[in-house]
């Protein structure tokens, strides 16, 4: 068995063995590795026969300088000097859509991002976190307690990774509306009521309890999307005020507190533009002097953009930005928010023109968001390919391929196909559509006005469902993956066109086409079951139990619709009913966008499910 020493290091060596035991990263050269702790920029590293020497001054250098060695080993003899474009680089988790990632999946993303080259992890928590003195607070969510936060803060420290808290003070927070007791500062949809007592008390309890659970002096305090703010209980109380003087209110008491608790605080910047213009996309913003009078100087405002292709409305973003404050950073979005699919090639995409910029604006902190909207059913780790991307961009080194192969045993072109249930079309001006989701919750029966269902559909599933098979089968830690993509794409081979194949055959009076189709829907329950299962596994090995069971209702209703449409067709055939009402008023719809073959972003699954009230 290889192995690596560390020169006279024990408290690197014992960490680096376990990441490459978790992370079974092969190791098939004997190593000896001097580090020497310098006041340098980045990482250097130089390589003679099996000894190497890396120079560092932060933890994190350490390891990602072992990413680049661990990738290079069979290359005896190399210098090198890497230096990221960004003071700091971070990924944001979101916690707080159903998937809570269980403490083994935090850890293990806290060393990816350690040999990745990144130097923090937010934690977007929402009510998913212990909050002293608020029993209801994250109750039945999952929450993680005060002792798993300072585990997962202590661990991240030995990699050089810094732990922050990404909390809500404003909106978001519609889990505890769902409380009686948090209810008399529910201003309207997810937002706190402003100026009330009791919303301070929990803010200062919320920021109690990060103080003691992580030991970064850095906060996010969110504040964002709070369109409503000042609308609901807040107007019936005070009556109409200015909106955007109302969040000076709340931020200057927000911030108070973050003062009494030493805290460097951050916010999304979206509310300042939403306020003042009516929108936070619209572009070449001149603000007004009253406007930026409003603007704090004591909290950093993140733009954040996770849609963009081309440099301009970035520039222009960052041009109306300068206007408010000098004090900002960028976030920008590995896309895994729109159902089970990620969208790599889209986050490749958008941040590509997204890090020039940044780099261009003189941008120090650059953070990458993985949402998680409507349920969080994309897998933690199938943003992989995204996190190694932007981590080459910003060290300015070409080395996705052989870091993709030493994490995961897959080629960088092999993870970009955890991308294809999405991609129904042939281009590669990637867009986010979310097809995979919409056509598997389809009713087969009502269908919906928004979807356009192309014949073509089944056949790019058919070639989806073999490349994913074939990977699926590869010896590595991440084929679950692709397995569950897999199992995905199998069911929509069948059901993608299904909806459009009943109508037609309805409206011909084709009974033994409609015989058949009652065939194709047995094969589709049975393999939607196979899905489902699939599913339960790749959840329960990323994340806490908890949030799972409206998988259970989405897919377990899924399956109760297609035993009725079976009955109803059945019903039809045997000329017990003499129409099928929903086939009779149902509208076809054509393909709408050419360029995406028909397929649309369309992500809420309440919305698309029925037009009955759910």
């Amino acid at each position: 068995m290889n192995k690596i020493w560390i020169k006279d290091y024990k408290k690197i060596e014992e960490p680096l063995e376990h990441l490459i035991k978790e992370l079974k990263i092969q190791v098939t050269k004997d190593l000896k590795v001097i580090p020497k702790i310098e006041h340098v920029a980045g990482y250097h590293i130089k390589k003679v026969d099996d000894q190497v020497e890396i120079t560092y001054q932060h933890t994190n250098h350490f390891f990602a300088a072992m990413m680049y060695v661990l990738s290079h080993q069979d290359q005896t003899h190399y210098e090198i000097q890497m230096n990221n474009s960004f003071k700091s680089l971070g990924l944001m988790l979101d916690t707080a859509r159903n998937a809570v990632p269980n403490i083994m999946t935090i850890k293990k993303y806290i060393m990816i991002l350690s040999l990745l080259g990144y130097n923090y992890l937010e934690l977007y928590v929402e009510d998913v976190m212990e909050v002293i003195d608020e029993p209801f607070y994250g109750y039945m969510r999952g929450k993680y307690s005060i002792s798993d936060i300072k585990e997962l803060d202590a661990f991240a420290s030995i990699y050089g990774i810094e732990l922050i808290p990404c909390i809500q003070t404003l909106a978001h927070l519609n889990g505890i509306f769902k409380h009686t007791e948090y209810r008399l500062i529910n201003d309207i949809d997810d937002i706190l009521l402003v100026g009330n007592e009791r919303t301070y008390q929990l803010i200062e309890n919320i920021l109690k309890t990060t103080k003691e659970a992580f030991t970064s002096k850095k906060i996010n305090i969110g504040m964002d999307e709070a369109w409503k703010l000042g609308l609901g209980k807040y107007l019936a109380q005070n009556g109409y005020e200015n909106r955007l003087a109302i969040m000076k209110t709340h931020l200057d008491q927000v911030l108070g507190l973050c003062k009494k608790y030493k805290y460097e605080p951050s916010m999304w910047a979206d509310m300042f533009f939403h306020l003042a213009t009516g929108s936070y996309n619209q572009q070449k913003v001149s603000f007004t002097k009253d406007v930026i009078d409003q603007v704090p100087k004591d909290v950093n405002l993140i733009y954040w953009d996770y849609y963009r292709t081309e440099k301009k409305p970035y520039q222009d973003k960052f041009d109306s930005l300068k206007q408010l404050t000098q004090t900002y950073s960028f976030a920008g979005g590995a896309w895994k928010w729109i159902g089970s699919t990620p969208h790599n090639l889209f986050t490749i995409r958008s941040m590509m023109p997204a890090i020039e910029v940044a780099i261009e604006n003189n941008v120090q902190d650059f953070l990458l968001t993985a949402w998680g909207d409507n349920g969080s059913e994309a897998a933690q780790l199938s943003i992989l390919p995204s996190l190694i991307f932007i981590s080459s961009q910003s060290y300015h080194m070409d080395y996705k391929d052989v870091y993709s192969k030493t994490l995961t045993n897959y080629s960088f072109e092999e993870l970009l196909q955890l991308d294809c249930p999405d991609l129904l079309y042939k281009h590669n001006l990637y867009t986010p559509t979310n097809p995979s989701k919409y056509l598997l919750f389809e009713d087969l029966l009502t269908g919906h006005r928004r979807i356009s269902v192309q014949k073509n559909y089944k056949g790019y599933y058919k070639k989806h469902t073999k490349t994913l098979k074939e990977l699926s089968l590869k010896e590595s830690p991440y084929q679950y993956l692709f397995q569950t993509l897999y199992l995905l794409s199998d069911v929509l081979s069948i059901k993608s066109t299904l909806s459009l194949e009943i109508y037609e055959a309805y409206h011909s009076k084709n009974i033994d086409e409609l015989k058949r189709i009652i065939l194709k829907i047995k094969k589709v329950i049975k393999k939607t079951k196979a899905f489902y299962e699939g599913f339960k596994a790749q959840w329960i090995l990323e994340n806490k139990r908890y949030g799972f069971e409206i998988q259970s209702y989405r897919i377990g209703g899924l399956l109760q619709r297609l035993e009725e449409v079976i009955s109803i067709i059945n019903a039809y055939i045997h000329g017990d009913i003499k129409t099928i009402v929903e086939l009779d008023e149902r509208v076809i719809t054509p393909n709408l966008n050419k360029k995406t073959n028909g397929t649309i972003y369309f992500n809420q699954f309440s919305n698309y499910i029925s037009y009955s009230l759910l």
